[in-house]
């Protein structure tokens, strides 16, 4: 399924990175979280390089990942030995970014914080090489979600509501033309409701119609 909506929340984000703070993005699961960033990924892939890290991995997963998206080698140049998690947190906490190209860090699926993830973050953070993009689930505790805010200062917190039913009406019109489906207004409009502005309620419907992979 195509973005839909977020005119708003895209603007706040652009706003936010160019100002240089740190973002938390949260909102019930399938209320598009991470389908917003990799749409401002889209529209920056000239300006800014987004890295998505999956927080659910442990902190040496991560730290490859991110030396394999940064194109930093993960092997000591003398001995051609393979770096421990340490070494390639201290490379990946000391990397710059690209010239003319700012890396954002996006960590996804952030359910909670453990002793290690929070000194992986930590490190990551005090060198301020990169910006930071937090995607929380709606159940972090609470006390976790205020020590991710500590961590990533400047930052500021952006929830995700309902997608407005104008956006969800506009997109199914524009798909039902583009694919010559012929969705009538009613059709559409019982589809509005039923969606009720949730994006993975609009992705169930369509897949229900037999519509959505055109």
């Amino acid at each position: 399924m195509s973005f839909v909506g977020r005119k708003r929340e895209k603007k706040q984000i652009f706003e936010l990175l160019h100002e240089g703070k740190n973002i938390i993005i949260d909102g019930k699961f399938g209320i598009g979280r991470t389908s917003l960033i990799r749409e401002i990924a889209k529209i920056l892939a000239g300006e800014r390089k987004f890295v998505f890290v999956d927080f659910s991995k442990t902190p040496g997963e991560m730290s490859e990942k991110l030396m394999k998206e940064l194109g930093l080698s993960a092997r000591f140049k003398k001995k051609g030995t393979k770096m421990g998690y340490k070494s390639m947190r201290y490379r990946v906490a000391n990397a710059k970014s690209l010239k003319k190209q700012n890396t954002v860090i996006v960590f996804d699926n952030i359910a909670k914080l453990t002793n290690q993830k929070t000194t992986f973050l930590r490190h990551l953070i005090l060198e301020q090489h990169f910006q930071f993009i937090a995607i929380v689930e709606h159940f972090l505790p609470q006390k976790h979600f205020f020590e991710l805010k500590v961590q990533l200062i400047p930052t500021a917190t952006i929830t995700l509501r309902y997608l407005k039913m104008i956006d969800v009406e506009n997109y199914l019109q524009t798909y039902s033309n583009q694919y010559h489906l012929n969705w009538q207004g009613d059709y559409i409009h019982d589809m509005v409701n039923l969606a009720s502005g949730y994006p993975l309620r609009m992705t169930e419907i369509l897949k229900k119609r037999g519509s959505l992979g055109h």
